[in-house]
């Protein structure tokens, strides 16, 4: 599925007491996929396209601090794949996640650019697709982010994250801080999850941000099977709800979508999103896929399609 840097301050008399291990306490690897997808989009009248999916690359890494501590980092860039011609997007590159961390004990610490902790327990569910990318909630752009990671107590996890850009930012005529805030709370016991999460949104360009609130509730009453439950309500903007499930029938994955979408605007409609799709695995880390969708909108009645055929290469 489609599914970034600032230092972490550590005293130096905090590193004095830290054991120094050998570069063989260190290991980094790198890895990749390619991806590509034949669609057709109605709504946005692109018609039919052969176009890159979010082919990635990247490196990542960890090295033995101490007995009880790991530093890691990732660094990945996706990059347009699907033409050699010269052009303004031929083989563009851009960065997808770039971080640094400290693992142990006490959980996970890290910094840098990726998913936003909101973004992964509430709306990934829902969205669960290879190309189809169903209506989400206004959410925290990606980057410039120190998260912090709980270990599972007694089945109940704390995530944390701040967004800091600073009072010299391109924010700085909208915001005077710069840092937006996000919290997540789960609690995972047999074959029933719960996520609760918020997400301040302070480092949107709007002068007056309105927070985003999220709750997903996963029920998996088989090992293969697991269906989702959410709802979202951005303050006086949107409110989402979604129902998804996905099935693995040993080959493969086949899975679905549903999204009532209300937004809290003047002459706005409410609107309905379906969505469905399946995966074929040609060996482990090779499959082929299939999606097609129907998505309203709230400016009118009209329903359009969407659809994508495609293939994953993973290395």
């Amino acid at each position: 599925m489609k599914k970034s840097i600032i230092a972490i301050a550590v005293s130096t008399a905090a590193l004095a007491s830290v054991p120094t291990f050998a570069a063989e306490g260190s290991t980094a690897d790198v890895y990749g996929n390619i991806q590509y997808a034949y669609s057709n989009d109605n709504a946005t009248g692109k018609g039919s396209n052969f176009e890159d999916n979010g082919s990635t690359i990247g490196l990542k890494g960890e090295t033995t601090v101490s007995d009880s501590l790991t530093a890691f980092f990732k660094y990945e860039v996706e990059i347009e794949a699907d033409q050699k011609a010269n052009g303004p997007d031929s083989g563009k590159v851009n960065l997808d996640q770039a971080y640094v961390g400290l693992k142990g004990d006490f959980g996970k610490v890290q910094v840098g650019s990726f998913d936003t902790i909101y973004n992964n327990a509430i709306q990934d569910g829902i969205n669960q697709f290879e190309y189809l990318s169903p209506t989400k909630a206004a959410n925290t752009s990606e980057g410039d982010t120190i998260a912090y990671f709980s270990p599972s107590m007694n089945g109940f996890e704390v995530q944390v994250a701040a967004q800091v850009k600073g009072d010299n930012s391109e924010l700085a005529a909208a915001k005077q801080d710069g840092t937006a805030a996000m919290a997540v709370v789960k609690y995972s016991t047999g074959m029933v999850s719960v996520a609760l999460g918020h997400d301040t949104r302070d480092n949107t360009a709007a002068s007056d941000a309105k927070a985003t609130t999220g709750l997903s509730v996963t029920v998996a009453p088989l090992e293969n099977l697991s269906v989702i439950a959410k709802y979202e309500t951005t303050e006086d903007t949107k409110d989402i709800i979604g129902l998804a499930a996905r099935y693995g029938y040993g080959a493969g994955d086949v899975y679905a979508s549903y999204q009532n979408v209300d937004e809290d605007t003047a002459g706005a409609d409410k609107f309905n999103e379906v969505a469905a799709g399946v995966t074929y695995n040609l060996a482990s880390n090779v499959y082929v896929f299939g999606e097609v969708g129907s998505f309203g909108n709230s400016a009118n009645s009209d329903t359009d399609t969407k659809s994508a055929v495609g293939v994953y290469y993973g290395f």
